[in-house]
């Protein structure tokens, strides 16, 4: 294959001049943006909006809507290795094509065990009120155990188990790919740009399905015949799965484009022209004709402290991300008594602009600072050791609730007002719908819990209650007891405004200039395996030490036959843990960060141009394509190949097509 055809939009005989354009950077870096968008949309946005609804459906406990939100990243970590394994031997920009297909496969297999679950069923609606007559009720021996019971879990795992195969080389080729292609000096801001569109697919994701869910979503039943009343009816069921199939079907669209890609876009030599060499002096080996090459790779990586110290930064600061991801809705709940819909709002509302903002600012302090290592170390450490700061933010609450069972016993209800026995006599199921009684200013776990007798024009999912046994005189209204805490809200978002900033405003640089401490062959080799620890060390994990600290706060667990749900934690310890978690990561990742600058010591090599180091690839295009550009010529020995580059104004096709072998 000529070189022509080497730069060639298209596939097999279809390769039309009019999509010869599409082989140049900024298509190629639009294409690849979109798909990152709709994995973001997919991974980050669909499955956390939809996870209560999926649990509902198909009667999942927590538990097992664990085990299906983590398959993905399980099948992510089990990519990582095959990944760079073949780094070099294909055609990156086709797998990550090839990827986003498995992905929008996956996405649309969610319509599978919606489908063959059958109709939805519901059982008798849940009582919220003081209902005397009658034993408590019990739970029944069910056959959760057999396969069938299992069928839809094991389809939506094949769901998830498709997505993280496909979505794997998108975050991995694709960040090289944009070193690659582009000069070094804008990686941090491509990197910036790439990171943008993958903040704004959740959030998109958010809004979209947070609309979908208020509609029913199964379409053999009606919700009025089953005796639901709206969707503030605990039974009810939005329609969750239409989002993972409308972006299944998109990202079969936009991933096709990328199937057609070459390996080297016709733009590329031009755009490296002037690139720097920065390699780490002791990473700076080739072993391309050793037999046991990625292995090499691997312990090289290993054996180097610089590398070693952002990876092991990286992976720790993964574990603290993916739990703040995971968790900071729950926490703005706790801490400041949002409610859910609230706390998830003011998450995305601060996140998402916030994100995009300090993203692309980072992206263009990677420009400035020319990708030179320390120098983007120590702005990394600057923004790292602000950001602990900013987390105190963590430490601002609200006054601390009286509530009923929880941290008010039944001994101290005369305090309020109210008898002991005002609500002793009422089955409540295990449903918490705090209601609060504006008299004591008590709040109770449900109308039931408060006393609150039924009556026919009471529904599930009322507002205010009367003839309540623990507040005779004044009406029972839904929701915690206002807690008067403005003051203390607004210094909350301020400063975590400031925190999020403080985080996004490093990932262009650090991630832009760590590309620049390995040699241009092993940029895949040093993100698949760098990757490998974040996910099996950090994210993982995170989620699991996040999760512990927050279930040794709770002060109230919601238990019913099949699983147990903590509603409500001591705020206090809650926020003091998750500060004191965060500034040891922080401080941590600094003093790595300070190791990582000082090992680092560059490559001595004579080449300034890592364009002309890569001949075979990149300088032979260059030269065609300007009198401008350098000449490079190979120095040849018995044990290795010396690059010399010099300039020169006028070629012609001999010096285009022969090396020379002797010196200028």
């Amino acid at each position: 294959m000529g070189e022509a055809d080497e730069t060639q939009f298209g596939f097999s005989w279809f390769r039309p001049k009019s999509l010869q354009v599409l082989s140049n950077f900024i298509p190629f870096m639009i294409i690849l943006s979109s798909n990152a968008l709709l994995q973001g949309a997919i991974v980050n946005g669909l499955v956390s909006v939809s996870i209560s609804s999926i649990e509902k459906r198909f009667k999942l406990t927590s538990t097992q809507s664990g085990i299906f939100a983590a398959t993905y990243d399980v099948f992510v970590t089990i990519m990582l290795i095959p990944l760079a394994l073949y780094a070099t031997k294909v055609n990156k920009v086709k797998c990550i094509g090839l990827g986003m297909m498995i992905v929008g496969i996956g996405s649309i297999l969610v319509i599978i065990p919606e489908y063959t679950a059958g109709p939805y069923s519901v059982g008798e609606a849940r009582k919220d009120v003081c209902v005397t007559g009658g034993p408590d009720k019990k739970c029944s021996e069910g056959s959760s155990d057999s396969f069938s019971a299992h069928r839809e879990l094991l389809l939506l795992l094949l769901s998830q188990a498709f997505v993280g195969i496909g979505a794997s080389p998108l975050f991995t080729y694709g960040i090289t790919c944009l070193d690659e292609f582009d000069s070094h000096k804008r990686t941090g801001r491509n990197l910036a740009l790439y990171m943008i569109a993958s903040t704004v697919g959740p959030a998109l994701a958010f809004v979209g399905c947070g609309f979908m869910l208020r509609l029913w979503g199964d379409w053999r039943t009606s919700p009025a015949d089953m005796g639901i009343d709206g969707a503030a009816d605990p039974r009810f069921i939005g329609m969750w799965w239409i989002g993972f199939v409308l972006c299944g079907v998109i990202a079969l669209f936009t991933a096709f484009p990328l199937l057609m890609f070459p390996k080297r876009l016709k733009d590329t030599g031009l755009r490296k022209a002037n690139d720097v060499h920065r390699t780490d002096a002791s990473l700076d080996k080739d072993f391309s004709d050793h037999k046991y090459e990625f292995f090499k790779i691997i312990l090289m990586l290993l054996k180097n402290k610089t590398c070693m110290c952002v990876i092991l930064m990286q992976t720790i600061e993964a574990m603290l991300m993916n739990g703040y991801i995971t968790f900071i809705p729950k926490l703005l709940e706790t801490l400041l008594g949002f409610s859910s819909g609230n706390a998830s709002l003011i998450t995305g509302g601060v996140v998402v602009p916030v994100g995009i903002v300090a993203s692309y600012i980072g992206g263009r302090i990677a420009k400035v600072f020319e990708n030179r290592f320390k120098p983007s170390m120590y702005f990394v450490m600057t923004f790292g050791i602000l950001a602990a700061g900013c987390s105190s933010c963590l430490l601002i609450r609200c006054e601390s609730l009286n509530v009923f069972g929880v941290n008010v016993p039944s001994a101290d209800l005369p305090k309020f007002g109210a008898l002991e026995t005002c609500s002793e006599n009422c089955h409540c199921d295990p449903f918490f719908n705090p209601v609060c009684s504006e008299e004591s200013k008590l709040t109770f776990l449900s109308p039931c819990h408060a006393g609150c007798a039924d009556s026919p024009d009471i529904k599930f999912g009322a507002q205010n209650w009367t003839n309540c046994g623990c507040s005779k005189n004044t009406i029972v209204k839904k929701g915690y007891c206002d807690a008067s805490c403005q003051k203390q809200i607004y210094q909350f978002i301020i400063m975590f405004i400031a925190l999020s900033f403080c985080i996004f405003i490093t990932a262009p640089v650090l991630q832009s200039s760590s590309l620049r401490v390995v040699n241009h062959k092993h940029r895949d080799h040093f993100t698949c395996f760098g990757w490998l620890w974040m996910r099996i060390l950090g994210s993982i994990p995170g989620a699991i030490v996040f999760g512990y600290i927050i279930d040794v706060n709770c002060m109230y667990w919601q238990k019913d036959c099949v699983s147990q749900k903590c509603q409500y934690y001591n705020a206090s310890n809650l926020g003091w843990a998750f500060f004191i978690f965060t500034i040891a990561v922080k401080l941590t990742g600094g003093v790595l960060l300070f190791m990582a600058a000082y090992f680092y010591k560059e490559s001595d090599k004579p080449s300034g141009k890592e364009s002309c180091r890569t001949l075979d690839t990149d300088a032979s295009e260059s030269v065609k394509m300007s009198y401008e550009k350098l000449l490079c010529r190979g120095v040849s020995s018995t044990s290795s190949s010396v690059i010399q580059c010099v300039p020169y104004l006028q070629f012609t096709g001999f010096f285009l097509k022969n090396s020379f072998k002797t010196r200028l």
